[in-house]
């Protein structure tokens, strides 16, 4: 039992941010949250707690637990200095699932430069939160998640095209940044309230 609430913990440090607004702007008058929208929400979230925890980004409960609060012999500014690696490789399908949802669900998000910023920006922010918990900031995995975006962009626009009713679904946005403030609300709440060693500490003591 003490296994699965570590593991849903982070999980639920993104949801409940995410949920609450997601209730709040679906209270606003002319919102609708149906069901399937709300359905791909949670899939959506899933996807993003996947990413974080997968990359392993750092916690303001990091600071301090390491030599000094960021380790700049750690940040990795030179693309390809020590060529390509496997790992790299798979951060462009990491993020595909990124480039690939952002379209079919939000009809404001069927342009490349939105996708490219996305995926960019949400890259971006994991790498500098890896600064906290003594991990690599790398450059390299800056621009394969933004590649994984634009593959997976690319994947879409093939679906849509096999598939055009459903490639270009039309859902009712609750906002039209709805996608930017889970990925933003997805990074910032897992920041700032997963403290894992705290959980550990009241879970097994």
């Amino acid at each position: 039992m003490a296994a699965i609430l570590i593991t849903l913990y982070p999980l639920l440090c993104v949801f409940v941010p995410c949920l609450i607004y997601v209730f709040i702007r679906a209270r606003k008058p002319g919102n609708h949250l149906s069901r399937a929208h709300f359905i791909w929400v949670i899939l959506f979230l899933i996807y993003l707690n996947m990413v974080l925890e997968t990359t392993g980004i750092g916690t303001i409960w990091d600071i301090g637990r390491y030599d000094g609060i960021i380790s700049l012999d750690k940040i990795n500014l030179i693309p390809l200095n020590d060529g390509l690696e496997l790992s790299q490789i798979l951060n462009i399908f990491m993020f595909m699932p990124l480039g690939f949802l952002l379209p079919l669900l939000w009809k404001n998000y069927r342009s490349l430069s939105r996708i490219l910023l996305a995926g960019a920006c949400y890259s971006l922010f994991i790498e500098l939160c890896q600064l906290f918990n003594n991990r690599v900031s790398d450059i390299n995995d800056l621009i394969m998640n933004t590649l994984g975006s634009l593959a997976g962009y690319l994947v879409w626009i093939l679906f849509r095209r096999l598939f055009p009713r459903t490639g270009t679904r039309k859902e009712l946005a609750l906002s039209a940044h709805e996608p930017a403030v889970y990925m933003a609300l997805s990074i910032l709440s897992h920041f700032l309230l997963c403290n894992w060693r705290w959980a550990v500490s009241m879970l097994y003591t």
